[in-house]
């Protein structure tokens, strides 16, 4: 018993540093990013937390939605043999992308709920680096619980390794540039007259949806050079909003407007 107990705890161990280490590089990454009126680190770890607990609200709306299709006879997603028909786009694909869009207003409402209800939050770019870091905290633990899944399924500590790279590399980055944009919506209408908050809300999920849901679907049905391509249409979107990011940090928004913004 006591060695069995030892290897779960091992297993967990790992998992833990596999999801958590890479997401707080990016934590750290995106915090000195904004060196120039920091958010308080009680507030930045409030968001991370809230982030990282709304998996689980994830995974109980995803799990509802599931059990509706099931009752509602929506046809599965035959992964080796996907089909571009209409029906396939109603339900099986349409799924996937619903599944996108429950996660991706998850980790605006944990960013909601912390970071944009405070009163540390008196500038545009506090948007972008509220939601990124509940983003960030999302990525965490469902790296750490797939990671946790892979071990216990026995595979072997070689793809283990891989997969947290695989992970470090698209999924975590994935939850950042999907979150990004629709904070840097937020960011955006602070100072805009015709860019109202709920219609910048609508139009950043709209975006990180449908980005998020073809990453996801694409994944599934890519492999070899396919895959490659897909990281580095990623990652070209990671520089670009980072770009993004630097410009936000110049545009000035007098605190009035932007109490009143959110």
């Amino acid at each position: 018993m006591l060695p069995t107990i030892d290897l779960n705890l091992s297993m967990a161990v790992f998992s833990l540093v596999g999801g958590f280490a890479p997401a707080l590089i990016w934590l750290w990454f995106w915090l000195r990013e904004d060196d120039q009126k920091p958010e308080p680190k009680a507030i930045i770890a409030e968001a991370f937390v809230a982030g990282g607990l709304s998996v689980v609200l994830a995974f109980l709306i995803q799990r509802f939605l599931a059990d509706w299709a099931t009752r509602a006879q929506w046809t599965g997603f035959d992964y080796s043999n996907p089909s571009f028909s209409l029906s396939f786009l109603i339900s099986s694909a349409g799924f996937i992308f619903i599944w996108a869009a429950v996660e991706e207003i998850v980790k605006l409402s944990a960013a909601y709920f912390t970071g944009f209800r405070s009163r540390n939050f008196d500038e545009p770019i506090d948007a972008m680096i509220y939601i990124i870091t509940a983003a960030i905290g999302f990525a965490a633990v469902e790296n750490t619980l797939f990671l946790l899944s892979t071990l216990l399924s026995g595979e072997t500590s070689i793809f283990f390794i891989l997969t947290g790279n695989l992970r470090f590399l698209g999924a975590t980055v994935v939850h950042i540039v999907s979150s990004a944009i629709v904070g840097g919506m937020i960011s955006l209408s602070f100072c805009s007259a015709r860019l109202t908050k709920t219609t910048a809300i609508i139009i950043g999920l709209c975006t990180a949806t449908l980005l998020h849901g073809a990453f996801n679907f694409l994944i599934i049905t890519s492999s070899g050079s396919g895959m490659l391509k897909i990281f580095v249409t990623l990652w070209l979107l990671a520089i670009f909003i980072i770009y993004f990011f630097e410009k936000i940090k110049t545009v000035i928004c007098r605190p009035k407007i932007l109490k009143e913004s959110i």
